[in-house]
C-alpha cells in the first residue's frame, strides 16, 4: 500500500468517526493538527507504532485501515432519545459499533457462533394493546422469566440468547439497539441511569429486537411513525416487567384486612418488580386498578418521588455486561488475549486485573485438565 492510499484511508476513517482535524490530533497525541494534516496529505509517513493508536481513536479495526476497502460505517442503530447533533450521534454510534466488534471478537476466539432467535412477529401481532399484551406474555414464557421478570431478563438474554448487552456511560440518550448480519443482536444501556430505569430500557429495547424485521429503516426515520413504535415498545416493557396477575396479587397482599395502600407501599411493590414507582402506577391504571387521572397525579407527586428516593438510595448502580466480562476472562485463561488486551477491553489498569477477576468470582488460571471419557 502506498503512502497516499493509507493517507486517504486515515482521512476517511477520521471523518467517519466525526472528528475534526484538531480533535483527532489532540486524541492521537500529536503536538499540533499540522502533523496529522501532513499525514493525511501524504507528506509524512505513518509509523507502525502509530497505526494502533489511529485504529483506537477512530473506533475501527487495524485491518480496516490496511485492507483494500475504506472502513465501512453503514449500519443501523435505533436510539431512545438520540444525541441531537449529528456529529455526536455519529461518534457515539462508532463507539457502540467498536464495542460490539470487540465483543464479537471474543466470541470468535472462543468459537461461539450461534444465538437463539426470538419468536417471529408481524404487524398484526403488535397492532393493538391486547396484541402487545399477548406478545409480552409469550415472550415472558419463552424466556422463562418467572414472576419477577426484571430479576432475570439480562442474564437470560445474554446467556441463553447471545444478545450483546453493553453498559456504557452515554452522555446522550438512555439506550439503543442494533441487529447486525455478522455480529447479531446488541442492546446498549446507559450506565449512568438508575437500575430500575435500566431494567425498563432493557425491556423496551427487547421489543425493538423482536420487531426488527417488521418495520423498515425508512419507516423508522419518519418522526411520527417512530413515535408510535416507541409507544408500543413502552407498552411492551410495562406488560413484560409487570405481569397483570402478579401485580394484582402484590397489591391484594398489601390491602389484606381492609388496609389502605400508601405511597410507601407503592414504592415497595416497585422495588419488588425492579421498576420505577411511576412505571408501576401507570401499569396499575392500564389494568384498571386505579384511574388514569390518579396515575397522572401520582407520577408527578413530589412526596411519592421523595419516598422513592429515600427507600432506593441503597440500590447501587453496579450493573455490567456480565457475559462480556466472562468471555474476556475465558480468553485470558486460554492465552487467546494478553493481560494488556484484557485490561484494555474491560477498561481497567493492568494492576487491577486480579482484583477484577476475583470480584467476578472467577480465577485467571483454568487449573489442571480433566480427562472425560467418550460416551
Amino acid at each position: 500500500m502506498t503512502r497516499e492510499e493509507l493517507a486517504f484511508r486515515l482521512k476517511a476513517a477520521r471523518e467517519a468517526a466525526g472528528l475534526s482535524l484538531g480533535d483527532a490530533a489532540k486524541r492521537l497525541g500529536f503536538p499540533s493538527y499540522q502533523s496529522l494534516s501532513n499525514i493525511e496529505n501524504g507528506q509524512r509517513e505513518v509509523k507502525v507504532s502509530e497505526l494502533a493508536r489511529f485504529a483506537r481513536v477512530y473506533f475501527c479495526n487495524l485491518n480496516d485501515l490496511l485492507t483494500d476497502q475504506v472502513p465501512k460505517t453503514e449500519y443501523a442503530i435505533l436510539w431512545r432519545n438520540p444525541p441531537e447533533a449529528e456529529e455526536l450521534k455519529k461518534q457515539a454510534e462508532r463507539e457502540i459499533f467498536s464495542l460490539c466488534e470487540q465483543y464479537h471478537m471474543l466470541e470468535k476466539l472462543l468459537g461461539i457462533k450461534s444465538e437463539k432467535g426470538f419468536m417471529e412477529v408481524t404487524r398484526e401481532s403488535i397492532n393493538s394493546n391486547s396484541a402487545i399484551h399477548r406478545l409480552a406474555k409469550e415472550t415472558r414464557n419463552l424466556l422463562g422469566l418467572g414472576q419477577r421478570p426484571a430479576c432475570s431478563l439480562q442474564k437470560v438474554l445474554e446467556q441463553d440468547y447471545g444478545v450483546k448487552i453493553l453498559y456504557c456511560p452515554l452522555a446522550y440518550g438512555s439506550a439503543a439497539s442494533m441487529v447486525h448480519p455478522d455480529m447479531g443482536k446488541a442492546i446498549v444501556i446507559n450506565a449512568n441511569e438508575v437500575p430500575w430505569r435500566q431494567n425498563y430500557d432493557l425491556a423496551h429495547e427487547l421489543f425493538h429486537l423482536i420487531s426488527w424485521k417488521v418495520f423498515s429503516l425508512d419507516e423508522m426515520k419518519d418522526a411520527l411513525f417512530f413515535s408510535d413504535v416507541e409507544k408500543k415498545a413502552d407498552r411492551f416493557a410495562s406488560m413484560l416487567l409487570l405481569p397483570r396477575d402478579e401485580v394484582q396479587r402484590a397489591l391484594e397482599q398489601v390491602m389484606a384486612g381492609n388496609r389502605q395502600v400508601t405511597f410507601s407501599d407503592i414504592v415497595d411493590i416497585a422495588v419488588e418488580f425492579g421498576v420505577s414507582a411511576k412505571a408501576l402506577v401507570y401499569r396499575l391504571a392500564s389494568i384498571s386498578l386505579i384511574k388514569w387521572e390518579a396515575a397522572d397525579m401520582l407520577a408527578k407527586d413530589e412526596e411519592l418521588a421523595e419516598i422513592s428516593r429515600q427507600k432506593r438510595k441503597q440500590e447501587q448502580n453496579t450493573k455490567q455486561s456480565e457475559r462480556f466480562n466472562a468471555l474476556a476472562v475465558r480468553c485470558l485463561r486460554k492465552g487467546l488475549i494478553s493481560r494488556g488486551k484484557f485490561a484494555e477491553l474491560i477498561n481497567i489498569d493492568r494492576g487491577e486485573i486480579d482484583d477484577h477477576i476475583e470480584s467476578m468470582g472467577m480465577m485467571e488460571s483454568e487449573g489442571k485438565p480433566v480427562e472425560v471419557m467418550a460416551s
